[in-house]
């Protein structure tokens, strides 16, 4: 798969069928700019006419919040329409056998399967499910954004609510090539959100290294050894060092739940031109860096037997 190859496929692909969006994307563009002036114009002689710092506050405020609406209403449908075709079709040039969908995502109970957050979650979000088999490996992705909400108080009594992210990143999801019964679990050291689960101890394994990096717990230190591997051990490590995330995982009944922050929804272009290619190339990266996961951690290698 060289640039050369998804150069072509741009440009024989990508660029016929986003030819007529381009065209609805420059009209919604010159709209929204339309507007944009216009709610101006409007809030100057506002301001002007009332003269007051409170009015000028709630000008501002009431202005942004509807080129927020003016913004999301305008471009819905675009999104939804680029999204099949740009980013649906990388996904095909990726493996063939994976599916996308830009409003679909990690369900609440797939990601409480995991045990891997077992905080409760009051907003939860995502997007750019991708699904399929990769070789032997049937995997699960997308982006995923849940957070929790604290109220306070001050000693005047005005109450102010507080968001704090829980994860915000890659949910990953595939069916382990080992066969086990049991629960293992990998923690990044220091885990804010940590708390032990029901039948299980922390285990320490064979890796110094990565015993430095990473706790793990399991309901049976036999079947932990065996789920993660010296092998398994060594590319988790690597995987770590190459991104940088701080990486969770769970292993629950032969399932690899893999939770990785820092990784972003797809951007789509809005006020920029669909014939960017660097636009294509960034979907590129982020699917091959998700997809790759099964490489990196060899799971179409299929161990039956310890």
């Amino acid at each position: 798969m060289t640039d050369d190859n998804f150069d072509k496929f741009i440009e024989e692909t990508i660029y016929p069928e986003l030819e007529p969006l381009e065209k609805k994307r420059q009209e919604k563009v010159n709209i929204f700019w339309i507007v944009i002036v216009c709610i101006i114009v409007l809030d100057i002689i506002l301001i002007v006419l009332i003269q007051s710092i409170f009015t000028l506050f709630f000008i501002g405020i009431i202005s942004l919040i509807g080129i927020g609406f003016l913004r999301n209403g305008l471009f819905k449908s675009y999104d939804a329409e680029f999204s099949a075709h740009a980013i649906g079709n990388i996904t095909k040039f990726v493996d063939k056998n994976l599916t996308y969908n830009r409003n679909a995502c990690i369900s609440p109970n797939e990601y409480k399967a995991s045990m891997l957050f077992l905080k409760s979650y009051d907003g939860y979000t995502g997007r750019d499910l991708v699904s399929g088999k990769l070789d032997k490996t049937e995997v699960k992705f997308s982006y995923l954004y849940t957070y929790y909400e604290e109220e306070t108080e001050d000693s005047d009594g005005h109450k102010t609510t507080h968001t704090y992210t829980i994860f915000d990143g890659l949910f990953f999801i595939a069916d382990f090539n080992k066969r086990f019964s049991g629960e293992v679990y990998l923690f990044p050291h220091g885990f804010r959100f940590f708390s032990p689960r029901k039948g299980t101890k922390k285990i320490p394994l064979e890796n110094p290294n990565f015993n430095d990096i990473f706790d793990v717990y399991g309901s049976d230190p036999v079947v932990s050894m065996y789920a993660i591997s010296t092998s398994l051990m060594d590319r988790l490590l690597n995987f770590k060092q190459k991104t940088g995330s701080k990486i969770n995982m769970s292993l629950i009944d032969s399932t690899l739940y893999l939770a990785i922050s820092g990784y972003k929804p797809f951007k789509v272009p809005i006020f920029d031109t669909v014939y960017n290619k660097e636009i294509y190339y960034g979907y590129l990266s982020q699917l091959k860096f998700a997809s790759g996961i099964v490489d990196e951690l060899n799971l179409n290698t299929r161990i039956w037997s310890v």
